[in-house]
């Protein structure tokens, strides 16, 4: 019914009616120009009739207030009917529940004082419902892997939001039961493109890095807004040169003899248990040895380098980048 009932082409040209002014205003979402470039470029994209559109936009350049912006737009112009905001982790969820309640858009109202919007907690989603915010991973279970919950049905959501779409599955603390089912990427990015292929829905993914696997699924940016320009723009503070630091271990890697037993970690249960002998000898290459191995003499030689060069006193903030493995302190 609610097919039959919708009028695309009409909603189209209300969208393309609608002045951007309200997006601008000092009281309201006060996005920036380029914020509103990104919304033009995917609405562009979508009356243009791409159903799977990317936008790059640097960490720190407000992707959640552009997709607040976004929302609000496809939503009074009918566009769409409801949207399904993904995120793959709980605490970016939370975010974006915040900011869908705290954020004034018009007349002083938020968008969840404006529509019914569906939170985290919640797996069923009503008629009136306009926004529902799920994790990938719940997400995952309920199409996949159903134990009892109503399946959502293909045409639940006519588009669907995700948020940081270039991430893959990688372990830390903040994970709940439902992202514990991933402890592979290569396992997170097929349930995540096959639980997005599911609905028969537009999808706009946003993301900060667009990755090989993520212009698969969404196709090559439609819009990028690069830390350079953000950094030239003064929205972004420009980093030092980098420090390399070089190791003989990191140079060498780590090489177990034949015979020699082996201390094996579980970062599950954060228990150490020893191999069998080995009957060959084990080498871990520069690429592998600090994602499989724990090595606190030389994490404590590597910390206490990076020390020499912070300011414990400043505002500047830290990047360690090993081997693919980003941590931000």
């Amino acid at each position: 019914m609610e097919l039959l009932s919708k009028d695309i082409d009409s909603a189209d040209q209300r969208l393309e009616a609608t002045p951007y002014d309200l997006l601008r205003d000092p009281d309201g979402l006060n996005l920036r120009e380029y914020q509103i470039e990104a919304i033009e470029a995917a609405e562009r994209a979508i009356l243009n009739g791409q159903d799977k559109v990317l936008l790059s936009m640097a960490t720190g350049t407000g992707k959640t207030r552009t997709i607040l912006g976004m929302i609000y737009r496809f939503l009074k112009s009918g566009r769409f009917q409801r949207v399904l905001f993904l995120v793959d982790r709980t605490s970016l969820g939370e975010q974006a529940q915040d900011v869908f309640k705290e954020v004034k858009i018009e007349e002083l109202m938020t968008l969840d004082n404006i529509y019914n919007i569906k939170e985290l907690t919640d797996k069923e989603i009503d008629k009136e419902t306009k926004v529902h915010v799920a994790t990938v991973q719940s997400m995952v279970k309920r199409v996949l892997y159903n134990e009892g919950d109503t399946i959502p049905a293909v045409s639940d959501y006519d588009l669907i939001i995700v948020d940081e779409a270039h991430r893959g599955y990688m372990l830390d603390k903040e994970m709940s039961d439902d992202e514990l089912l991933y402890r592979n990427q290569d396992d997170y990015m097929s349930k995540y493109s096959a639980v997005i292929d599911y609905f028969n829905a537009v999808k706009i993914g946003l993301t900060a890095t667009p990755a090989l696997q993520t212009t698969r699924i969404f196709g090559q940016p439609v819009y990028n807004y690069s830390y350079r320009r953000a950094v030239i723009e003064g929205y972004l503070v420009d980093h030092d040169a980098p420090h390399t630091i070089v190791t003989k271990l990191s140079q060498e890697g780590i090489v177990y003899k034949k015979g020699e037993v082996v201390p094996i970690y579980d970062p599950v249960t954060g228990e150490i248990t020893n191999s069998g002998e080995l009957e060959d000898e084990l080498k871990f290459d520069v690429e592998k040895f600090n994602r499989q191995v724990i090595t606190e003499p030389f994490n404590r030689t590597v910390l206490t380098e990076i020390a020499r060069d912070i300011n414990p006193e400043g505002d500047a903030k830290t990047l360690i980048l090993q081997w693919m493995t980003v941590t931000r302190i």
